[in-house]
């Protein structure tokens, strides 16, 4: 596996940690409207994470897959939707975390521009 594919296994590691973090924290907490659409956003980026770890298991996981790139650009905006529907609960820590997945995301798709050019 090369660097670019474990940097995208980690920011799936790090999505898949996000999401349980958030839905731990919102468990107890009484419905709402906004908690329904956070259950909702965190559904849709764990059926991305399943679509990506189908990915993994065929080595598939690369940057030059575009369905890969398109699976996590869907999944980084899934999480920053979770982001605003949990900004009541959200850690700094938490919040961190997202901005390094966006981060790397970016990064893997400046270098691999550059790759092309």
């Amino acid at each position: 596996m090369d660097s670019d594919a474990e940097t995208l296994f980690e920011m799936m590691l790090a999505s898949d940690r996000f999401c349980s973090e958030i839905g731990s924290a919102i468990e107890d907490l009484a419905p709402s409207r906004d908690q329904e659409d956070l259950r909702l956003k965190i559904a849709q980026c764990r059926a991305l994470l399943q679509q990506l770890r189908v990915s993994y298991d065929e080595d598939k996981l690369t940057p030059e897959n575009a369905a890969v790139l398109g699976h996590f650009r869907q999944l980084i905006l899934a999480l920053i939707w979770v982001a605003y529907h949990a900004r009541e609960n959200i850690t700094f820590k938490q919040f961190r975390m997202l901005v390094m997945i966006e981060s790397g995301f970016t990064y893997l798709l400046i270098t691999r521009q550059r790759k092309a050019d």
